[in-house]
């Protein structure tokens, strides 16, 4: 059987790897890994330049990733980085929850200011109606 053109892969269309499916791509799955960066498995990229944050940084930029992340793996065991990943993530969700209790704060402030606004207009309501009657 002869290959059809859509059997066949063309070089103008997008590699397998540089299209983002619709669901998000499971833990385990190969296309998390990219041979472009030696990036540890817990850091995974599912980008194909291999790039945690999918954007291309300059080539200064990358020299000094590249040099810190080879100063990170040459002084510390997958332990410690593990370690220091979780600790990092920690004070991270506090953050996000000392911001989240503020945001709550702020809605219960305006949502006061709310009623006491319809009370200072029920009010004012009626003052106006006793003029315009009496």
């Amino acid at each position: 059987m002869a290959a059809t053109p859509m059997d066949s892969p063309n070089s103008n269309s997008p590699s397998p790897h540089s299209i983002h499916p619709a669901s998000p791509i499971p833990l385990d799955s190969p296309l998390r890994t990219h041979t472009k960066r030696n990036l540890p498995s817990t850091l995974s990229s599912t980008y194909p330049h291999g790039l945690l944050s999918g954007h291309p940084r300059t080539a200064s930029q990358q020299a000094s990733f590249d040099a810190q992340k080879r100063e990170i793996l040459n002084s510390m065991t997958a332990e410690q980085i593990e370690k220091r990943y979780g600790e990092m993530t920690e004070k991270v969700k506090g953050l996000l929850e000392e911001e989240e209790r503020k945001g709550r704060e702020v809605d219960e402030k305006i949502e006061a200011l709310k009623m006491e606004r319809d009370v200072e207009r029920r009010v004012w309501e009626r003052v106006k109606g006793k003029k315009v009657g009496g």
